[in-house]
């Protein structure tokens, strides 16, 4: 039997996913800068210490800089963060240079690259946009360290589009190869609550059917959490942090000598309480129906601490996934979808004999 080569692209708003053959997911920051040389570390301090790595493509004779080092070495980046992220020219450059990262060799065929879209955003206008992107060839060259650049070409056959967080769903009811490893939950009522960075997706599957009435997306990503912090510190210490910058200074957990957790603390469990009480008015007639309340993604990381406990007298199971669950599952279920299909064409081979 032929090996199909499967992968997945998660490109969220703050990070993207991306899973390959090997089922081993990794990410990058979704930033794109003009090319920044990768700066020299004079003093060899780093020790290996800062996992964060350098990557640089160019695309259609143009040198771009991807990734956190974008974040670190623009000091006015701009966050991807429009309505239509795809509609943004720097998206094109990020997709490529993604399918450069998961390519080893220099020429390479994808079968299926699995994707999503946010909840409200799976129109036939905006998978139409997506797949025009996607499908088909993409030539670029690629360096990890700002000097020797790589070429590589992708074929790209297939583009399969879920909605945003579908892929979690399967993460809980798929194995690694498609098939079905947890018949009960698969059977429940599900609801799935994936935290972006932009994006909060509400997806709801009652025994394996979408509930459209209790399914939708709203804007309280991270994001939202991110710029009240940013606005404090604009307020109360005359600091302007460009929306690129953000997530860095929120992970370091100060500026300037400034210690911002507190300020962090507040923000989160702020956020998180929003979040729960678009929930609570979301589900006010349906939280007896719910068997499993699935969260995801990196806001779920996040603010898993503050949702524990403002969700402990929901009496519901509880599952918390990390910011690779959506990308894993998606590629089990692109799996799944692989083998069907070449099942179906395997079948009408032999009636057309």
């Amino acid at each position: 039997m032929v090996k199909l080569n499967v992968k997945v692209m998660d490109d969220g708003y703050g990070d993207t996913k991306y899973v390959g053959n090997d089922d081993a997911p990794h990410h990058i920051s979704s930033h794109v800068t003009s090319f920044k040389p990768n700066p020299s570390n004079e003093f060899s301090l780093n020790n290996n210490k800062d996992k964060t790595i350098y990557i640089a493509s160019e695309v259609n004779g143009e040198k771009y800089t991807i990734g956190d080092y974008a974040a670190k070495l623009d000091p006015q980046i701009k966050w991807i963060g429009g309505e239509n992220k795809h509609a943004d020219d720097r998206f094109p450059i990020l997709a490529k240079t993604i399918l450069g990262m998961m390519n080893t060799e220099s020429f390479e065929v994808i079968d299926m690259l699995a994707m999503n879209l946010p909840i409200r955003y799976d129109t036939q206008e905006r998978r139409e946009l997506l797949t025009n992107i996607i499908k088909g060839d993409h030539d670029l060259r690629i360096s990890y360290d700002g000097i020797n650049f790589h070429n590589r070409s992708i074929h790209v056959k297939d583009v399969l589009i879920k909605k945003q967080s579908f892929g979690s769903f399967c993460y809980k009811i798929l194995n690694e190869q498609g098939g079905i490893k947890d018949e009960k939950l698969a059977a429940g009522f599900n609801v799935v609550v994936d935290i972006g960075a932009r994006t909060l997706n509400i997806l709801t599957i009652d025994a394996m059917k979408e509930q459209p009435a209790l399914t939708d997306h709203t804007n309280d990503g991270m994001f939202e959490a991110y710029f009240k912090i940013a606005e404090v510190l604009h307020d109360k210490y005359g600091i302007i942090i460009p929306d690129g910058k953000l997530p860095q200074v929120i992970e370091k957990g100060e500026i300037k000598g400034i210690d911002i957790k507190p300020l962090i603390d507040m923000a989160f469990k702020d956020h998180a309480n929003n979040i729960i009480s678009l929930l609570d008015k979301t589900f006010i007639h349906s939280w007896s129906f719910i068997t499993s309340l699935i969260i995801t993604g990196g806001g779920a990381e996040i603010l898993k601490p503050y949702l524990l406990q403002a969700f402990e007298q929901r009496n519901v199971q509880k599952i918390f996934l990390n910011r690779y669950a959506n990308a894993q599952g998606l590629r089990w279920f692109a799996l799944r979808q692989v083998m069907k299909n070449e099942k179906s064409k395997r079948v009408s081979v032999k009636i057309g004999r």
